[in-house]
């Protein structure tokens, strides 16, 4: 903000909606990424986590796997694979000495024999170093372990909707950076539009006062030989925030406080001339002097009429310059060809007009 003020419309504001500051927002920004490089460690974290919990928990699986196939359901049960193959021991035992290094061979008795013998042999060697406890306490943890990984899901599925709610909010925070920054450069513009073109001192205006004040100047002059003066030439410049007058005979400069009432009147008459003549070219007609002739001398008073007939188209058109003056002295008027000549008297019924 510039003094309260819009940059844009110029309407009085007592404050800027943090919302739209540029360094706010830049904050917001830093915030969120900090707050998605965090979830996204925590993810990391999580994910490794799944990944050593299913890797136990399918280890788990394939233990039930195993026990399931030879229908293993509790303790019981490998209690009484091991009465059975207790059983079939006693019963080997019962076979005669010369055929117990043969078992393999009375195993092949028939299909169903030599499958169960095979069975047994797989199951005693599966459950050759099996504890009960164990077991129990890795179902345990395996309990555990799919409850962790369920509330780590969930916790998933939460930082993800949050992750997707950021990046919805870091999309909305760009948008509005863009327009931002569109309105930064639209401002930026018309800051340099009227630096350069409406403010006094920029270079568009800087331009047209210097190529005004030389126009003036050179028209002034013109006239200044018109008026039988001293004074050559006039110089108009600019100083700060002044307009500075010089004058020039043919031989030196001349200060504007160093002049006779009447020489300072010839110069505001050619001056006024000369600015007339630079209006003219936006078809001024018209111009009034009152009281032109105060502290001209007898022979300028004279010649100031002439020099203004001749003056009749200084504005570089078809139609001629016309003066309009008001003044005491009439006899500036003589064998002069002046269109009209008014005289005004004061009566008791009020002014009185009279055509000379």
């Amino acid at each position: 903000l510039k003094n309260n003020r819009c940059n844009v419309c110029d309407s009085k504001v007592d404050r800027l909606n943090p919302l739209f500051q540029e360094a706010h927002l830049n904050e917001e920004i830093k915030k969120v990424q900090e707050q998605i490089s965090n979830i996204e460690k925590e993810q990391y974290a999580y994910n490794q986590k799944r990944i050593e919990f299913s890797k136990k928990l399918q280890d788990a699986r394939d233990s039930e796997a195993i026990l399931r196939m030879y229908s293993v359901t509790d303790h019981e049960d490998i209690e009484k694979i091991k009465e059975n193959i207790e059983a079939k021991k006693q019963h080997i035992q019962i076979i005669p000495s010369s055929l117990s290094n043969n078992l393999v061979e009375i195993s092949k008795i028939d299909m169903h024999t030599q499958r169960m013998f095979e069975t047994i042999l797989k199951l005693e060697e599966e459950t050759r170093e099996f504890n009960e406890e164990e077991f129990h306490n890795l179902k345990k943890f395996i309990e555990e372990d799919q409850k962790k990984l369920s509330y780590i899901d969930q916790q998933i599925g939460a930082i993800t909707e949050k992750i997707t709610r950021n990046e919805e909010q870091i999309n909305q925070i760009q948008n509005i950076m863009k327009e931002l920054e569109a309105v930064k450069e639209y401002v930026t513009k018309l800051e340099s539009i009227k630096s350069n073109i409406f403010s006094r001192d920029g270079s568009v205006a800087t331009s047209l006062r210097s190529w005004a004040l030389n126009t003036i100047s050179t028209k002034a002059s013109e006239y200044l030989t018109l008026l039988d003066t001293k004074i050559q030439s006039i110089h108009l410049s600019e100083k700060t925030r002044d307009i500075s007058i010089t004058c020039y005979s043919k031989t030196e400069m001349l200060e504007l406080e160093s002049l006779s009432g009447g020489e300072q009147v010839v110069v505001a008459l050619a001056l006024r001339l000369g600015m007339a003549s630079l209006l003219g070219a936006s078809s001024l007609g018209l111009m009034i002097l009152d009281e032109p002739t105060t502290h001209l001398d007898v022979e300028r008073r004279k010649s100031l009429v002439g020099v203004l007939s001749n003056l009749s188209n200084i504005t570089n058109s078809r139609i001629p310059m016309q003066f309009i003056i008001i003044t005491h002295d009439s006899e500036i008027f003589e064998d002069s060809n002046v269109d009209q000549i008014y005289k005004f008297e004061s009566t008791e019924q009020g002014s009185k007009v009279i055509a000379i």
